[in-house]
């Protein structure tokens, strides 16, 4: 089932925050964030959780990788939350995950 909240993430970028959103398609390589965007000039990725849905380790990586180059990115559940984060500016979290290693 398609996440129902990610349509409304954009609406609520574009139009209270006027930011540049771009919508990550299902087919973009794994691990992606769901929506990228700039706001106030500083870059933001958001990957949208919808009710149980759990990040898998290696979106928390992506998390962090985004954080450690500058961005913000968080886990988003809920438009409140969405609002939250961008009207107070909240630091984003790093996240503890497993490593995978490829031989």
């Amino acid at each position: 089932m398609a996440n129902p909240l990610q349509p409304k993430c954009v609406k609520i970028l574009e139009e209270e925050f006027n930011a540049y959103v771009i919508n990550i398609i299902a087919a973009s390589k794994a691990g992606n964030m769901d929506l990228v965007a700039c706001i106030y000039g500083e870059f933001y990725g958001f990957e949208i959780k919808w009710k149980n849905d759990q990040p898998s380790e290696l979106q928390k990586e992506k998390i962090n990788l985004c954080i450690d180059a500058g961005g913000k990115a968080y886990f988003i559940r809920s438009t409140e939350q969405l609002r939250n984060i961008i009207n107070n500016r909240e630091k984003p979290i790093k996240y503890d995950f497993k490593m995978k290693f490829n031989l």
